[in-house]
């Protein structure tokens, strides 16, 4: 379907307005369409454009959210804590299987290694356990195929392993998935919400959200380029999927916080040709998560975990921050000697986690709803890996609000083909608005080493044939193109 003229919107009625174009939202639009709600998907930017494109793409296993803060004794006094852990890493597996049998051509298998050292906080026996219960967790539909390996089997099977440094005592060898393209899982999810009966707008941002009677209007401008224009439309019910932007949307809540951006950085380095393919999980030096993942020919290490309070849109890549990362790696692999010069490129997100005081994090994915303002739900503490069960939590928030209705056929979204080479067609049928739009989410291009910049002008010329763009016009996306590369993906300057 072409991109909708916004006009075609104005006083238009839905029974559900959804807010971001992210990785919940499109799962919200996909269960809602399913359920038979009429329902509008709107985003102010592309599918996938926000935090859902700056994961570590790691369709994690969820073994470290059970990893606690406090002394380990101390769980006997918290089982609201321990059980909420429980759950949630319940819900992890449980879409980590989903995802691995609907979408297979989406993830990639790699086999990752956890090493066990003699000041670890954790003892060996304690982690064997928490692999054990992840994978009852998970029912063993998707088995990690956990096993505890001395140094020297595991490195007879891992070059990887042989560079670790020598406190490392023995290893926990097991399977986990990467995502090999997480913009499109968005857009294939969007596209199955549309099979559904979902309507698709993106580029139009939300400038106020007002009651009349019984129902939300929402007000909305046009931000596609040389297009303006705005419309109202009217909504029973609307939920805000904004991620990170949740208490920013114009008119989505009111003073109270609701979502703790965490910002992660991840660093893409080339290492030693022996280790691609396989992973690595550890604790850094300060006692936080620290990832070794495979990614092609390359390897991105990270995240780091820090709380981002400033606007999501100013988020950016901090030289202290790659410093830290090497230095974590350096320590585990001190052989590797990894400096800057060694960096391809860095990017950063920021992670929605949920708040109850604006302080501190809320492990569970959270529906909320302000008294004053009933029938807007929010949604936060979901990541990609969660986003099929928050677009559950959010269908059965709004089945107890509207009721439900008679379900809607099925999509297409499981066993769907990509036919990557059909270009014209998705141009003209995936919602492309922009040249970044079709690189790096419609197209597997953008996470390429070059980043999608060596097929970005042939396709220029071909998106400019479809959308009917002025030469100008190709020439400002090209532009536009390579200064968003340049602001997501940053190249590391060497140290001085």
């Amino acid at each position: 379907m072409p991109h909708l003229d916004l006009h075609t919107l104005h006083q238009s009625q839905f029974d559900v307005v959804i807010i971001g174009a992210g990785a919940v939202g499109c799962a919200a639009a996909r269960e809602m369409a399913g359920r038979g709600y009429k329902t509008l998907l709107l985003d102010r930017a592309d599918i996938a454009s926000g935090t859902s494109s700056r994961s570590s793409r790691m369709l994690y296993s969820g073994l470290g959210y059970l990893a606690v803060r406090y002394p380990l004794w101390q769980m006997l006094f918290r089982p609201l804590d321990v059980l909420q852990r429980l759950r949630y890493t319940a819900a992890i597996m449980h879409c980590r299987a989903e995802l691995a049998i609907d979408m297979p051509s989406h993830l990639t298998k790699h086999r990752f290694h956890y090493p066990f050292r003699s000041h670890d906080r954790y003892p060996p026996w304690l982690v064997d356990m928490g692999f054990r219960v992840v994978e009852a967790l998970g029912k063993w539909k998707i088995p990690l195929s956990y096993r505890r390996l001395s140094k020297a089997q595991a490195a007879h099977e891992s070059a990887l392993v042989s560079g670790l440094n020598a406190e490392v005592n023995s290893i926990g060898v097991f399977d986990e998935y990467m995502y090999a393209w997480p913009e499109r899982i968005c857009v294939d999810t969007a596209l199955d919400a549309q099979q559904r009966g979902a309507v698709i707008r993106t580029y139009t941002e939300v400038t106020g959200i007002e009651r009349c009677g019984q129902q939300w209007q929402v007000s909305v401008q046009d931000n596609t380029p040389e297009h303006s224009g705005q419309a109202v439309i009217q909504a029973a019910l609307v939920i805000n999927a904004a991620g990170p932007w949740v208490d920013r949307v114009a008119g989505g809540g009111g003073s109270e916080q609701r979502v703790l951006g965490v910002k992660g950085v991840n660093v893409m380095i080339r290492l030693p040709d022996a280790y691609k393919g396989h992973g690595l999980e550890a604790f850094s030096s300060k006692g936080e998560p620290f990832y070794v993942f495979p990614w092609r020919d390359y390897h991105f290490i990270g995240p780091t975990e820090t709380v981002f309070k400033d606007h999501p849109d100013t988020v950016q890549v901090q030289e202290h921050e790659v410093d830290y990362i090497l230095q974590e790696m350096n320590l585990l692999f001190p052989d590797l000697n990894l400096s800057r010069q060694d960096v391809h490129h860095s990017w950063c997100g920021v992670r929605p986690t949920s708040t109850l005081d604006g302080q501190t994090t809320h492990l569970p994915v959270r529906v909320s709803e302000q008294a004053h303002r009933p029938n807007i739900l929010t949604l936060t503490g979901s990541t990609i890996m969660l986003h099929r069960h928050a677009g559950r939590l959010l269908a059965k928030a709004v089945e107890a609000r509207l009721g439900k209705r008679k379900p809607a056929p099925k999509g297409l979204l499981k066993g769907t083909q990509i036919h990557l080479d059909d270009i014209e067609h998705i141009i003209a049928t995936e919602h492309v608005v922009r040249l970044v739009d079709l690189i790096r989410r419609r197209l597997p291009d953008g996470l390429n080493p070059d980043l999608g910049r060596d097929r970005a002008e042939a396709l220029s010329h071909q998106a400019a044939k479809i959308l009917a763009w002025s030469e100008q016009r190709r020439l400002n996306e090209l532009a536009y193109f390579e200064a968003n590369t340049q602001s997501v993906y940053r190249q590391t300057p060497p140290a001085a």
